[in-house]
């Protein structure tokens, strides 16, 4: 595993951390956490580069690539 990935799997597992702790108000939660992370991408990127960014969330959804159950979803997935 490298650096990157080590970095992604321990900010995933922080994350899910942290939602699992307020999962009394899991969509509330959830949205705080896209609002935070599309403010980053904006500081970071600009809006245009983020709202690139979400266009290519949005097909990487409907094609199904978020599925709960879907083997990409599995082998990301920390648990």
């Amino acid at each position: 595993m490298d650096k990157d990935e080590k970095i992604m799997r321990e900010v995933q597992h922080d994350m899910t951390k942290l939602l699992i702790k307020y999962q009394s108000n899991a969509l509330v939660s959830l949205a705080m956490v896209l609002k935070t992370a599309i403010d980053c991408y904006v500081a970071a990127l600009g809006e245009e580069d983020t709202a690139k960014i979400l266009e290519i969330a949005i097909d990487s959804v409907k094609s199904g690539q978020h599925s709960t159950f879907s083997p990409e979803m599995m082998k990301k997935s920390l648990h």
